[in-house]
């Protein structure tokens, strides 16, 4: 009898399963759960892509200006007419930020930016219902490359059917990683030689890195501070990496 019954057990867990196998297949198609690639939701997805990519490339171009800070902490902001900069040597001490902290702060500025261009509203128009969730982006500096992950839940409806997304990946071809390095190196040199530039460690750098390296001397009359002003530029113009240094 106890036998019995285990089999009994069984056999209903397995109907119970086949069941809800088949409802799930039965009506997959109107529910349309996971299916982002439906050539409906497809302009949704290419737009929001379109928007990453391109807040992510006006991100790299900020931050490289601010010394790869989004907002660069006032403990150690260089304010020079209507530009500001990082020290990243400054009373004896290093204040070169890691690439996690870079990383950070590409991903506050996306996180940030990324609504601004962002347009849903022509896709309402043509009757999508798109309801939006917490936005967060996730940021890897590698060599040559910058790669983004956001996850940004998305819900989209139109008439009966729903359409559900949430990650969405990109990379880009950057010079950040090697800007960085070179700047890196730049302020270590002068680490050990406080108040003298290497001309010639300047051009090993340059070349070395594939960067074009400008030191300019800088006096702040209202403050007095007087600072070396240095860009490290990629040798496509397209990036500049600004930072200071106290004299």
């Amino acid at each position: 009898m106890e036998k019995k019954g285990q089999v009994t057990i069984f056999i209903i867990i397995a109907i119970v399963i086949i069941g809800i196998a088949v409802t799930f297949f039965a009506f997959k198609d109107t529910l349309n759960i996971g299916k982002a690639s439906s050539s409906d939701v497809d302009p949704i997805n290419t737009e929001f892509l379109s928007c990453l990519e391109s807040t992510t490339e006006e991100g790299i171009t900020f931050i490289s200006l601010q010394g790869g800070y989004y907002e660069i902490p006032e403990d150690i902001a260089f304010s020079y007419i209507v530009e500001k900069a990082p020290y990243y040597y400054m009373n004896s001490k290093k204040y070169i930020p890691s690439t996690e902290r870079i990383e950070r702060e590409l991903e506050n500025y996306i996180t940030e930016k990324l609504g601004l261009c962002l347009n849903f509203s022509s896709f309402e128009v043509q009757g999508f219902e798109i309801n939006e969730g917490d936005l967060s982006t996730s940021i890897t500096v590698e060599e040559e490359k910058v790669y983004v992950d956001v996850n940004y839940p998305l819900v989209i409806k139109k008439g009966e059917e729903t359409y559900r997304m949430n990650e969405f990946k990109i990379n880009t071809i950057s010079s950040l990683s090697r800007l960085y390095s070179a700047s890196r190196e730049i302020v270590n040199s002068y680490y050990d030689n406080p108040g003298f530039v290497c001309l010639g460690c300047l051009e090993e750098t340059s070349k070395n890195y594939g960067v074009i390296t400008k030191a300019t001397l800088v006096s702040d009359a209202s403050s007095g501070e007087n600072v070396i002003w240095f860009s490290v530029l990629d040798e496509e113009g397209e990036l500049n990496w600004k930072f200071v240094v106290e004299q």
